[in-house]
């Protein structure tokens, strides 16, 4: 397995995807046991996270303690360090770490899928299949210690057995597919005897719906884990755009189909349940609904990971571009307007720019230079800018100005110094 492969096949696998969603997305925790313990390796390993919690650049609150149920306080186990005029604040003291670790705390690494490129990698793939947001921390436990007191999360869980060993307790939930705004409270939960126990060796999965109590605890073993989180868009979050609400009735705390957000057949399913779900409203609501909904939706996804480049030239108009995959964008004309929709946002352009716009689509690569002449060359310079910091445009894959041979002539955007 390579990185490339990280992705929610490989992450139930030999489970298939369309099984999982219809016997446990939901409904039933899983667990997928006896893998290789390297089988993580692509995305950490143990060495990996020594070296992300002694990394000097490290800051509150990318890494935190917590024991029993609670975390530290930050004074606890941070400090701030002075280098002449400037104070580097919520610096990581690692001998007071090791001190509480030793001790039994957790270190917790909250979204470390922000700055661990393959577990932001892993996340982006996910969220690209099935429209809901995923989200990865990691938790290292010693041995003989629990981190947290039973509760439940009003996420969907996968817990990635990174290295190390850890037991799980499950109990009955109290409420079934708990809303973000129906978080665990602990007053006056009494856990009864766990309904099921499951011990995490490195390359098991665990799955757990949201609001499954759970708890977990190490023995003669540490643990070190990485959770990946599942923010789901319900049918409650649908219909609170009509007005409505769907914090009481199960069916609408239910997740919306996976890939809602790009299969335009799963778009038709969700206006077909929306007239069962709000029989009194019109036709053209449900459509506007969908549409709106799924509009906000992709434009919260994840961008594509990029990476800062400082070999930089301004483009101009010998510069070559490129232009997206035509499923990743549409073209519209409103009225006066041409209307460009892509990664979820609506970009207004007004109608002298049409035939530029149309050009452009039409190309799979373009020299700034041969767009339609009916607008200046300061127009189509600026539009090409603008499509650019979009991310709409960018340069084509492997030229510049000095190696490209089917643009020899032109300058590209960026190019080797």
């Amino acid at each position: 397995m390579t990185e490339k492969s990280l992705n929610l096949e490989t992450l139930l696998s030999p489970l298939g995807v369309e099984e999982f969603f219809d016997r446990y997305w939901e409904r039933n925790h899983l667990h997928i046991p006896g893998r290789s313990a390297a089988y993580y390796r692509p995305l950490m390993n143990a060495e990996d996270l020594e070296q992300i919690i002694s990394n000097p650049d490290a800051r509150y609150p990318a890494i935190q303690l917590a024991k029993s149920g609670r975390y530290f306080p930050p004074e606890a186990y941070t400090r701030n360090v002075k280098f002449g005029s400037e104070v580097f604040v919520g610096v990581p003291d690692l001998e007071r770490i090791g001190i509480e670790y030793r001790n039994g705390a957790s270190i917790v690494l909250p979204a470390l899928h922000r700055s661990w490129l393959p577990l932001r990698n892993l996340c982006a793939a996910i969220e690209t299949q099935i429209d809901h947001v995923p989200h990865g921390n990691a938790y290292i436990t010693p041995g003989n210690a629990a981190g947290f007191t039973p509760h439940y999360d009003v996420h969907e869980v996968f817990v990635l057995q990174i290295a190390g060993k850890k037991r799980w307790s499950l109990f009955p939930p109290t409420i079934h597919l708990p809303l973000r705004s129906q978080p665990f409270t602990p007053e006056g939960y009494d856990a009864p005897t766990p309904m099921v126990q499951v011990d995490l060796s490195p390359g098991d999965l665990l799955y757990l719906p949201r609001g499954y109590i759970h708890s977990a605890e190490t023995l003669d073993w540490y643990s070190a884990h990485v959770t990946i989180g599942i923010s789901v868009f319900t049918w409650s979050d649908l219909i609170q755009d009509a007005g409505e609400h769907g914090i009481h009735n199960e069916e609408l705390r239910k997740g919306l189909p996976a890939g809602f957000a790009k299969r335009t057949d799963l778009q038709c399913t969700l206006r077909q349940h929306l007239r069962e779900l709000l029989p009194h409203r019109d036709h053209s609501d449900y459509e506007q609904l969908v549409e709106t909904f799924v509009r906000r939706v992709r434009s919260r996804q994840s961008l594509p990971s990029r990476r800062f480049r400082i070999d930089i030239v301004a483009i101009d108009e010998q510069s070559w571009l490129q232009t997206p995959a035509k499923s990743q964008y549409r073209l519209i004309q409103e009225a006066d307007n041409t209307i460009l929709e892509f990664r979820g946002k609506r970009h207004c352009f007004p109608s002298e720019l049409a035939s530029t716009l149309r050009t452009i689509s039409e190309r799979s690569d373009f020299r700034v230079a041969e767009l339609p002449a009916n607008v200046s060359a300061e127009a189509r310079l600026g539009l090409s800018r603008y499509l650019l910091d979009l991310g709409f445009l960018t340069p084509p894959d492997g030229t510049s100005s000095a190696n490209s041979e089917s643009h020899s002539s032109a300058s590209s955007i960026i190019c080797a110094r």
